[in-house]
């Protein structure tokens, strides 16, 4: 008898345990979702409970121990970007929680962030100039640090093709800058990028952005040599026209300019005449001061009052237009005082002055 309540009693002991923990059951399909260097945790709740108020609790765990990050929370996600760091690895688990009761932990595999994490759609633009269409590409932005500063090597994978064909060409630079080669004038393109990261990842593809290229501005081969063959002709008649230009000149001044040397006889007579006593007591004599002297004239008028009263006048003295004078020197004796006057016609009238 005893026997047989002791098998009763574990029996409901067991069934007891098993209803306890089928009441609240693990979270369903969870996942880790990594975008432009963000860790999110997602989850769906249990399909057979799916209208019970259910909690959750997510935590990490670094290199020691779990650490809860989002607590009892009724949201089906957890946000870890601003607990973790991009080259850190961790470990993540979630469970449900209803009345007190907790489910079973459902963890992730140990995860990097710059390992997992997906790189969303560049922003493209498109601009066409004489004939070239440049593509202008924009990193998306990050929730943790620059993409560049994660990762060292990128480059842009740019698919292009006409608008109305199929096959496309494709371009890998690492320039966020880059002119499409081999366009055609006139013709309307599509352009598609992929950012490319690590060795085999690549970032979500672009809108596709299409574009009409505008005219070419190439020159015509033609046109070219005979823009060519003009100027060579300009500048080799411009170099004879300077040629000659200056070989006339040179002529001309030695025309103007001789440099012949002059015979001897004729230097040492230019010599000689430089050097003549005449030339020089020329050069050395002064201009002699001339004298003269005022002409008066005192003669006597007849007056009925005064019959023998002298006036002093000056009488202007004419010559005729035959007469020579020949200079002027005035004389004078002790033993005769008179003077004699002689007017040249080299200087001004001289007058002396004589008294009757």
């Amino acid at each position: 008898m005893m026997t047989v309540l002791s098998c009763l009693t574990v029996v409901l002991l067991f069934h007891i345990v098993c209803v306890r923990t089928e009441k609240v059951p693990a979270p369903e399909n969870v996942r880790v979702i990594s975008l432009n260097m963000g860790l999110v945790l997602e989850w769906d709740p249990p399909q057979s409970t799916m209208y019970k108020p259910f909690t959750y609790t997510a935590e990490k765990k670094g290199w020691d121990k779990y650490e809860p990050v989002c607590l009892s929370s009724s949201s089906l996600s957890c946000d870890f970007t601003d607990s973790v760091s991009i080259f850190g690895t961790y470990q993540l688990r979630v469970r449900a929680e209803l009345h007190g009761e907790t489910s079973d932990w459902v963890k992730t595999k140990e995860l990097t962030v710059d390992l997992i994490t997906e790189i969303s759609a560049p922003q493209v633009e498109l601009r066409s100039r004489k004939g070239q269409i440049e593509v202008d590409i924009t990193d998306p932005p990050m929730k943790k640090r620059n993409l560049r500063d994660v990762f060292s090597n990128i480059s842009y994978l740019i698919r292009f093709w006409k608008k109305d064909e199929t096959k496309k060409e494709e371009l890998i630079t690492e320039q966020d800058r880059v002119m499409l080669p081999r366009l055609e004038p006139l013709v309307n393109y599509c352009v598609e990028v992929e950012i490319l990261y690590l060795k085999n990842k690549s970032s979500q593809s672009s809108n596709i952005t299409c574009l009409t290229n505008t005219p070419s501005n190439e020159v015509e081969s033609w046109l070219i040599a005979v823009v060519l063959l003009v100027s060579f002709l300009v500048v080799l008649v411009a170099v004879v026209l300077i040629f000659l230009a200056v070989w006339y000149g040179y002529k001309g001044f030695r025309i103007m300019f001789p440099d012949a040397d002059l015979p001897e006889d004729l230097k040492k007579f230019l010599s000689q005449r430089s050097q003549s006593s005449i030339l020089q007591a020329m050069q050395e004599s002064t201009l002699m001061k001339e004298h003269f002297c005022e002409l008066r004239i005192l003669h006597k008028e007849p007056n009925s009052s005064q019959d023998n009263q002298w006036i002093e006048g000056p009488i202007g003295i004419q010559t005729h237009k035959n007469e020579c004078c020949i200079g002027a020197n005035v004389k004078q004796n002790n033993e005769e005082k008179s003077e004699m006057i002689i007017i040249t016609t080299e200087q001004k009238p001289l007058l002396a002055e004589i008294r009757l």
